[in-house]
Formats: structure tokens, sequence, C-alpha cells
């Protein structure tokens, strides 16, 4: 039996930006990533990288990134998930 106290709800996220001209992409993916030794978005939000275009974040700053995708007009898809 699982311990429901200890279960975390997550969103992972996939995107595609293909539709962005080249400097976008590597602006909206330095956002995401950061550069070279900087932090991006993704690990300030404690969140992972899974594949190219698809990470997972805590359901608790779903609307930060909700709010990135919007204002960049990213087309995603995201799904909740519950995992300890």
């Amino acid at each position: 039996m699982v311990d429901r106290s200890k279960l975390k709800a997550y969103v992972i996220y996939t995107y595609d930006i293909s539709k962005l001209k080249p400097s976008n992409r590597v602006r909206f993916v330095y956002l995401l990533k950061g550069r070279e030794k900087g932090k991006g978005l993704i690990d300030q939000l404690r969140g992972k990288f899974l594949a190219p275009g698809c990470f997972y974040i805590s359901k608790d700053h779903d609307k930060e990134i909700k709010k990135v995708f919007k204002d960049w007009k990213i087309s995603n898809y995201a799904r909740e998930v519950i995992y300890k």
C-alpha cells in the first residue's frame, strides 16, 4: 500500500517550437535551460528535462510555466502526474 502523504503532484510538459524563427528558438531554449553556467527557468523551479521538448516541474509552479508558454505563444501539452 502506498503512503499517500508522500505522493507529490508534478506536471509533465511537451512543447513545439518549430514554428518560431531560429533566433527565437534559441532565445526560448536559453530561457528554459539557461546559458553555459547560468541556470534556466526549469532549474530555478527545480524541474528536470526528460528529453528535448519535454520536462517536468512541481504542480506548485504550473502557473509560471503556463504564463511563459502563453507569452511566447508556444503550443504545448501538459499532463498532471502523481509520484512519490
